[in-house]
């Protein structure tokens, strides 16, 4: 008696034991898929912000390749009006291609999302190697950007300084300034802008040009890179789309 009793306990008990392990294993397999879903939900959270972030890159970046292609016009236009002495037949011209090379464009981007998830190690939760490698990639290349930039910066200013060296301009840079610091006795008006340039001796017509020809270049060379980052963010446009379609 006494052994069949023990022997029912110890089939009951280990009876127990398994039913509260099952009921174990469904707790953490319930835990584990609610995990999953939510971290599904932030990784698709995370890609519709990077997706937004990226689309105003490409919208300001359709703005530099507009000012980028107005700046080379207006430096190839003042180029040719110099070479062939030409400023008074063209005043119009001449003063409105002056006006757009002091125009300033630089991409800053928009890297807060990016940031975010960088920071905080969320980038794991991209589940596709292939698209963290593309958004990472993407981000790396706004240094090479912003390195470009900073070096046409950098010979814009250069140049300006050069200009001012070896041509008496500084009542055009005294006119550039607000009301209350400019310290010129009389107007500057456009006759005054057109006769500074049409004065220019020989040397200082060749050293403008030399300088106007490096920063067409660099402008140039800012563009080429720009453009492939406008590329780099179009692949990874893509990717994301693509990789959210399939996870619906």
């Amino acid at each position: 008696m006494e052994t069949g009793k023990t022997s029912k306990y110890f089939k009951y008990a280990i009876g127990e034991i398994i039913l509260v392990v099952i009921g174990i294993l469904i707790a953490l397999q319930i835990n584990n898929w609610n995990e999953n879903r939510k971290n599904t939900q932030y990784e698709q959270n995370y890609l519709q912000r990077i997706l937004k972030d990226l689309h105003k890159d490409q919208t300001e970046l359709e703005m530099h390749f507009n000012t980028d292609t107005l700046k080379l016009d207006a430096f190839t236009q003042i180029m040719r009006t110099l070479r062939t002495n030409s400023i008074k037949s063209n005043q119009q011209a001449f003063l409105g291609a002056l006006s757009n090379i002091q125009r300033t464009n630089w991409f800053e981007g928009n890297d807060v999302v990016f940031s975010e998830m960088k920071f905080s190690g969320k980038l794991a939760l991209i589940d596709s190697e292939e698209l963290r490698e593309s958004i990472q990639n993407y981000y790396k290349h706004v240094e090479e950007v912003i390195k470009q930039e900073n070096i046409y910066i950098a010979l814009q200013t250069s140049a300006y300084y050069r200009l001012n060296d070896y041509t008496d301009n500084a009542f055009l840079r005294e006119a550039s300034m607000a009301p209350r610091w400019n310290s010129n006795t009389n107007e500057v008006t456009y006759e005054d802008i057109i006769h500074f340039f049409d004065s220019l001796n020989d040397t200082q017509k060749k050293e403008a040009l030399k300088d106007f020809t490096i920063l067409k270049e660099n402008i140039l060379f800012a563009n080429k890179v720009r453009v492939t980052h406008n590329e780099k963010g179009r692949a990874t446009i893509k990717l994301i789309n693509d990789y959210l379609e399939k996870k619906k």
